[in-house]
């Protein structure tokens, strides 16, 4: 997807939009700013006009969305709903389905590549502090590799130690690390409910960035390192 006047947030939200607006999709589900302060929440979303406040890259998740697709699915919905989650997400929710406790019949997921998080309390105290443009900074300075403490504030210890921030096992995948961001973002199919959708999408076809690979196998390095040495102070 072409990123336009380097607005990555809003390139993104167009990109739910127009999933949205498919004739098969009838609902999204995306972190969303809500009217109370400085929260960011799994929101089911019908009308495509109210993906202004769509974030998912806010360094924040008060909780699994995990849940909430699995109360959603539980039954038959007699319509098709796209999910925008995170990888440890997708993960958590299809472990609910293997238990029987959702269904993945009737969702499309779509997971984007995990800059990770703070903690709730640490993400409020931040943005409490009237940071213009939060989101924006966070994620450009996570691309960049830059230090990602902020007001003395670091990522949550899991975010630091995931082993696993790409969303291999969704429908739609997401690429941003290794991806020139300012001008372009990934897009890729990732299984045959992935092909329906992204041929239904107005997309050109491109090779996966000579970049990505090696950006991805830097930050898998990163974790485990600092996975070892959370093991290594537990013992």
């Amino acid at each position: 997807i072409n990123v336009k006047d380097g607005d990555l947030l809003t390139t993104l939200r167009d990109s739910f939009r127009s999933i949205l607006q498919l004739e098969d999709i009838s609902a999204i589900l995306v972190p969303q700013h809500l009217t109370a302060k400085n929260v960011v929440m799994p929101t089911l979303v019908t009308d495509p006009e109210q993906l202004n406040g769509t974030d998912p890259l806010a360094p924040v998740f008060p909780l699994n969305a995990a849940k909430i697709v699995s109360r959603l699915t539980r039954k038959p919905m007699g319509a098709k709903v796209a999910v925008v989650l995170r990888p440890c997400e997708i993960r958590a929710f299809v472990e609910l389905v293997k238990l029987k406790q959702g269904r993945i019949e009737e969702v499309v997921l779509v997971g984007i590549d995990c800059l990770g998080a703070f903690k709730n309390g640490d993400y409020i105290e931040i943005v409490g502090k009237k940071e213009e443009k939060f989101t924006s900074r966070f994620y450009k300075d996570a691309l960049s590799g830059k230090n990602l403490t902020i007001e003395g504030f670091g990522l949550a210890p899991a975010c630091k130690a995931c082993e696993n921030p790409i969303p291999n096992n969704a429908d739609i995948l997401i690429g941003l690390f290794g991806v020139d961001t300012d001008n372009h973002v990934l897009i890729q199919a990732r299984t045959p409910k992935g092909e329906a959708l992204y041929d239904s999408l107005d997309l050109f076809d491109t090779e996966e960035p000579p970049e990505r690979s090696a950006a991805v196998e830097s930050v898998f390095t990163e974790r485990t390192v600092h996975l070892g040495k959370m093991l290594s102070e537990t013992n």
